[in-house]
């Protein structure tokens, strides 16, 4: 009887294994382990969650956009609209890289560049761009601070208390959920 019973527990165990299976890849996927770099000092640690890199801190509390229109008005200024980059976030995406005419790219677009994500190498500065999945319809955008072989530092605002983040990089492409690609000044497209 008790032959029978472990019999039947096996069964049932085995024929949920594949779901449970992919269950654990998918959640693997959605949330990867986190990954720690050396940083090349690029990006400094303040309190609170919060990081500076080049001069410019990060911040509890305002929009993901902002950091990012203080981080452009401020190194490269007359790029970037000032208070008028659009509804959301990934209108940035659609200002640039799909020629819409949303807040003020229309005459801002010629300073930039897009690349889908895994296009090419993300470079330090490049603006990191997520699509509608993210921030409640708007997107999300982040600053990439430092590139190593295989992750990239963001720092980014309005995504959680921890201001920096480390993000898997695997053959150009930037793991993580919803990025549609990086935004790149012309002037540092090398």
């Amino acid at each position: 009887m008790r032959r029978i019973m472990m019999f039947i527990v096996v069964i049932v165990l085995a024929a949920g294994a594949p779901s449970a299976y992919k269950r654990w890849q998918a959640h693997a996927r959605e949330n990867p382990p986190a990954l720690e770099v050396v940083s090349n000092g690029a990006v400094q640690s303040l309190d609170d969650g919060l990081y500076a890199y080049k001069g410019i801190d990060t911040q509890h509390g305002p929009q993901c956009v902002e950091y990012a229109e203080r981080f452009y008005t401020t190194l490269y200024p007359k790029t970037f609209p000032y208070h008028n980059s659009g509804p959301g976030a990934y209108d940035i995406w659609e200002g640039i890289a799909e020629q819409k005419d949303v807040g003020g790219w229309a005459s801002h677009r010629q300073y930039f560049v897009a690349y889908e994500n895994g296009t090419t190498v993300p470079q330090a500065d490049d603006m990191l761009l997520y699509d509608r999945t993210r921030g409640s319809g708007w997107g999300h955008i982040a600053i990439i601070a430092e590139v190593h072989p295989d992750a990239v530092v963001i720092l980014e605002q309005n995504s959680g208390h921890d201001t920096r983040k480390v993000l898997p990089l695997v053959e150009n492409r930037i793991v993580d959920r919803g990025v549609q690609g990086v935004i790149r000044l012309k002037q540092n497209d090398h």
